[in-house]
């Protein structure tokens, strides 16, 4: 049997690389709007910067509700538990929204002492705040798309909404250069076109994956949907998404609060980090693609109570992801400049961004290691594991950042060479902390799964539906029973 390919591979590819495939339309939305906000100028260009730190940060909230719902609806999918798996997703849904008010009032009373923590320039600021603002108008649209798409995952279901996110970023593209420079119209938005055309393109694919959910049956009708539920799930959802929400808002807000000593080397280096984080998308997608799929594939096979088989996803993923990085790893190493010369002509610019593609590059294949890692604990409903391993190295950056690069003299070289070798303690630690972890251990020891046990105790405990809704749901039951037996009669006929 080839070391390249193995009978599991299939299995993992079939939810990793249409993963991966939208996070590439993703990156084709990224370079778009580098594209065009570059030709706005330089201080356009690092006020995206800027704002996009606060937005990934925003986005990186979001986990409190989604990884859990994610994890629990695997996991009840996997147990043939399909009421259960529907009503988390519910649940999910509302405590997204109240989740959205709560962060999108936060985030606007505090976006001006942040960008003024940052010490950026006045010019950048205004661009900074324009975008951050805007962004929050359409923040409770991303928060649902971004439950509705872990729905889609939990399911192992990543190619209809691929096929989805891929018709938003078309939207996304024709609007840009419309609203950011003013083509046809003669009235040029800058920035806050840049964020409303992604929005305007949020909200076409938020409609379109709710109607492709139903047709699956995946969530329950529109009239259930906008019902207030009792939440009988949400102390076990919030369980597992905080500490993932935790790590990953710890790891957002590190770069701004990073900004400061970055910035004592000019404006050139923070729009340098605009670049690299586009051409940093590939691999980190490739790694986010496969974190997705050891989640579902991990939870469903948890669920189902078949233990060795998770062991056996989650080795065979990590030498899958290891050879699919190599190539990428080699570019930043060996031609940088290149690299950041196709985004930004500015020749600064690219003499940082050249910096950090290598130095990064280094432990380039350590941050897909943390990514499936991640993805695997969240699978087990573990996110704590990796909590305790993620928050102290990234809260560590910025004292050793600010020692190498201030105290030592080293520069923004000594900064990119702190983000490289803490991804790989990270990705190093949760490799342990799987293969040898008491935790996990435990977890895969041949007791019934506790949260299925759990959930299923409370997840039914609701008011009497009525009778239309209890016809919707055995409908939907029988779609998605259906879908379960055709995959299997597919999977026997190959074999």
């Amino acid at each position: 049997m080839s070391f390249f390919y193995r009978p599991i591979d299939k299995e993992i590819y079939n939810i990793a690389l249409p993963a991966f495939a939208g996070f590439i339309v993703f990156i084709l939305f990224d370079i778009t709007d580098v594209f065009w906000i570059g030709r706005a100028g330089t201080d356009a260009v690092a006020g995206c910067s800027s704002g996009g730190f606060l937005a990934w940060l925003i986005f990186a909230a979001m986990n409190v509700t989604t990884v859990g719902a994610n994890s629990l609806i695997a996991q009840s999918f996997g147990a043939k538990k399909l009421k259960l798996a529907r009503r988390i997703a519910h649940e999910a849904s509302w405590l997204s929204l109240a989740a959205a008010a709560i962060i999108g009032l936060l985030m606007f009373f505090s976006s001006g002492f942040i960008f003024r923590f940052m010490g950026l320039e006045p010019n950048t600021m205004d661009n900074a705040s324009v975008y951050i603002n805007t962004f929050l108008l359409f923040y409770p649209f991303y928060y649902l798309s971004q439950v509705f798409t872990n729905v889609f995952n939990a399911y192992g279901d990543t190619k209809t909404n691929v096929s989805i996110l891929a018709a938003a970023v078309v939207v996304n593209m024709v609007l840009d250069p419309v609203l950011i420079l003013g083509y046809g119209t003669g009235y040029a938005m800058g920035v806050k076109g840049a964020v409303i055309a992604s929005g305007i393109a949020e909200i076409c694919g938020l409609v379109a994956q709710f109607v492709y959910l139903r047709r699956r049956g995946y969530i329950s009708p529109l009239k259930v949907l906008i019902r207030i539920p009792k939440l009988a799930n949400a102390r076990k959802i919030l369980s597992i998404g905080f500490p993932a929400g935790c790590t990953a808002v710890v790891w957002s807000f590190v770069y701004p609060l990073m900004t400061p000593i970055i910035s004592r080397f000019g404006m050139e280096p923070i729009a340098a980090i605009r670049v690299c984080f586009t051409c940093e998308d590939f691999p980190y997608d490739i790694g986010m693609g496969f974190s997705i799929a050891m989640a579902a594939l991990v939870g469903q096979a948890y669920g189902r109570g078949d233990y060795a088989h998770v062991r056996e996803l989650v080795r065979r993923g990590c030498q899958i992801l290891t050879l699919w990085l190599v190539p990428f790893v080699s570019c930043f190493i060996f031609i940088p400049e290149i690299l950041a010369g196709l985004l930004n002509p500015d020749p600064g610019v690219v003499r940082h961004a050249a910096d950090y593609l290598f130095i990064v590059g280094l432990g380039e294949i350590f941050l897909g290691w943390e990514l499936l890692f991640q993805g695997s604990l969240n699978g087990l409903g573990l996110s704590k594991s990796y909590m305790y391993i993620s928050l102290p190295l990234t809260l560590g950056r910025l004292p050793i950042a600010y020692f190498l690069a201030i105290t030592m003299g080293f520069g923004t070289k000594g900064i990119w060479a702190t983000v490289s070798a803490t991804t790989a303690l990270k990705g190093i630690l949760l490799c342990l902390t799987f293969f040898r972890g008491n935790a996990v251990e435990r977890k895969l020891s041949g007791f019934k799964p506790e949260e299925i046990r759990s959930l299923t105790s409370e997840g039914i405990s609701d008011s009497k539906p009525e009778k239309d809704d209890v016809q919707e749901e055995e409908i939907a039951d029988n779609v998605i029973n259906w879908q379960m037996e055709h995959k299997g009669k597919n999977k026997g006929n190959k074999l």
